[in-house]
């Protein structure tokens, strides 16, 4: 029988026998070995494909809660929008009101245009702004119309 040598011969000074057990032997190791290998392809996928799908799930997760934290701010702009806008529009219902009442509109035209009722006496008092000595030409004017029409009254 030849004599079989392995690839480690050159460093060790051994030589293996050539039979038929140490061939069934060196076949049992290789496919322990392989074995071996396989298994640990297994656990090596079996373990990175969990952790790809969870971080990847993750990601999704962590877009979602961005999303979510945009919209719920928007929400609550739009309910601070939606309360400023409810307040408007009761303040434009009262202000219809009042202006569907002939007194108000009478109290107003007084008020804005300096229209009186007959033997009515319209005085303006200057403002805080006018005690300081501005006082504009537009109230001077009025006044000289009130104190006009105070004398022709009288």
């Amino acid at each position: 029988m030849p004599k079989r040598r392995s690839s480690n011969d050159d460093q060790q000074n051994y030589t293996k026998l050539d039979n038929d057990y140490v061939r069934n032997t060196d076949k049992a190791i290789n496919r322990k070995i392989q074995t071996r290998k396989r298994k640990m392809r297994r656990i090596v996928f079996f373990a990175i494909v969990p952790v790809v799908i969870i971080a990847f799930l993750l990601n999704i997760l962590l877009n979602q809660n961005e999303t979510l934290a945009a919209k719920e701010q928007k929400k609550v702009e739009a309910k601070g929008r939606l309360s400023e806008l409810k307040e408007e529009r009761d303040s434009l219902n009262l202000k219809i009101k009042q202006l569907e009442d002939d007194e108000y509109i009478a109290k107003l035209l007084r008020k804005d245009y300096f229209l009186s009722e007959k033997d009515e006496v319209i005085f303006i008092m200057p403002d805080e702004k006018d005690k300081k000595g501005d006082i504009p030409e537009k109230k001077d004017k009025k006044d000289s119309i009130s104190e006009k029409k105070g004398k022709k009254e009288d």
